[in-house]
Formats: structure tokens, sequence, C-alpha cells
């Protein structure tokens, strides 16, 4: 007899995390409303008690399966990792350190089946450090012409947010191994660009634990890349604002790069 499958798959990438920090993590998984679910966690732990840590959390619920690859993959490779071997028909992203709101999967499952023709669904962040005290709220444009046009200046997904249909994103190809970074953004771009509608929840669905409010400098290349390869004509003066925008920042001293991020990030609503 076949086993039916879940409403909906997370995947979850981990990386050496501590105890406490990926305890709480999946245990607001665990906890979720909606409990027909299965949650992947693709573990690359290096240290070997981080690891057994994760492994004895997964293996707490049947609902959760545990993964550890032989070698490195890359968060993109985990996600198509996680995403591959997923039996439900809708994706949800999440980050070992960062904890769901209780109703998270209850009201983007709802939302889904309610709009057949939206692909990804997003919504809503509370920013947090890394002791857990609130920073900032971050919300999202909600409509698709809203977020497609922003798409061109900046990211209008919160990537930990995600969720996604599973056979749209197999068929054009998942994410970019490629991408070290702002593998997320390639994949929203590739996705407008044929014809894929987005939508984001006005509602917070995740805390989401900020430890640095600067970014590695190789994102704001990957950022670039990303525009590059999937510029199209349409919503054109956007798009070469987009262009224009990140090739001046990528020159910017690392300094002002920080303070304008920290300013962006922790802005408020």
């Amino acid at each position: 007899m076949s086993v039916p499958s879940p409403r909906v798959t997370l995947v979850v990438p981990a990386f050496n995390e501590p105890v406490d920090v990926i305890t709480e993590s999946l245990d607001s998984v665990r906890t979720q409303t909606l409990t027909d679910f299965e949650c992947i966690v693709v573990d690359e732990s290096t240290d070997a008690q981080a690891a057994q840590a994760c492994r004895a959390l997964c293996e707490r619920d049947t609902r959760f399966r545990y993964v550890h690859p032989e070698e490195r993959l890359g968060l993109a490779a985990s996600l198509n990792l996680g995403i591959s071997m997923a039996r439900a028909p809708l994706i949800a992203r999440f980050d070992s350190d960062d904890i769901c709101m209780p109703d998270r999967l209850e009201r983007q499952v709802s939302f889904m089946d309610g709009h057949p023709d939206v692909g990804v669904l997003g919504g809503g962040l509370e920013i947090m450090d890394e002791t857990g005290r609130t920073l900032a709220f971050r919300s999202y444009p909600a409509d698709h012409a809203m977020i497609e046009r922003k798409l061109q200046t900046t990211t209008p997904i919160a990537h930990p947010t995600v969720m996604l249909r599973k056979a749209l994103i197999e068929h054009h190809g998942g994410y970019d191994a490629g991408f070290r970074f702002a593998e997320d953004l390639d994949l929203w771009l590739r996705l407008a660009n044929r014809g894929v509608r987005f939508a984001n929840l006005p509602e917070v669905l995740v805390r989401y634990r900020q430890q640095h409010t600067s970014r590695n400098s190789r994102h704001w290349e990957f950022n670039l890349r990303a525009r590059k390869r999937n510029f199209t004509t349409r919503h054109l003066p956007h798009r070469l604002l987009g262009l224009c925008i990140f090739s001046v920042w990528g020159k910017l001293p690392a300094s002002v790069q920080q303070r304008v991020f920290h300013g962006l990030l922790l802005r408020k609503r």
C-alpha cells in the first residue's frame, strides 16, 4: 500500500548549527498548526557533534528526514537535492537557524490552494539578532505586478519564507548550483521571465536570525551576474536602472556598503 503524499515538504539546509539554535528552529516546524508535512534536513555539518545533534532531532519525529551528503554541495545544490527528494506538491523553504510562526504552513497552503495561478509565495519577516531580540520587521509587496517591477532593482521576496510548486521549479531547472550567493534572485528573475506569478502574504511568517548586518562582498557580484544573465527588454527602464545601481554599488568601499545595507535591513516597516 502506497503512503499518501504530505501537503507540503519543508527543505532545510543546515551547517554546524549550535544545538540550542537548531532545536528551536526544528521545534517551530514540529509544532505547526498544519500537521500534514514532511521536513527534509540536508545537513552539511563538518562538526561531528553538530551533525549528531541534528540527526537526533530529526529522529524524534517520523515526519523529518535527515540527509548528510558525502561531500559539500553548497546552498543551491542542497536545496535542489531536498526538492528532488520531496514527496509533496508544495515546497517550503526554511533556514536551520530561523523560527517559523506557528501557522506559517497553514496560511501559505491555504493561499496556494485558493490561488492556483501563483507559483511562488513569500511573506513578512521579523528580523532578530543571535540572542532572539527583535531588531525590525520587513514586509514585501503583495501583488505580482509590483513584485515583478521591484525585482528589477531589489529582491522583493524573502527567500526563507518562500513556498513554491515543486512541478514548477523542476520544470524550470531549479536553483543554479554555480551561484554561491544570490541564488534566489537568479531563480526569481528566471521564473518571472517565463511568466510565473508571484505573491506575498502581509503577515510575518518567519523570525529571521541575522547575525551580521553586512554581506559578503561577493554577494553583490552574484547579484549583478543574475541580473545580466536574465536580462530582457521587459520592464526595460527598471532593468537598466538595476544594472546601473549594482554596477556602481560593487565599486563602493565595503564600509559604505555595510552602512547602507545595515540601514536598509533594519529599517522599520
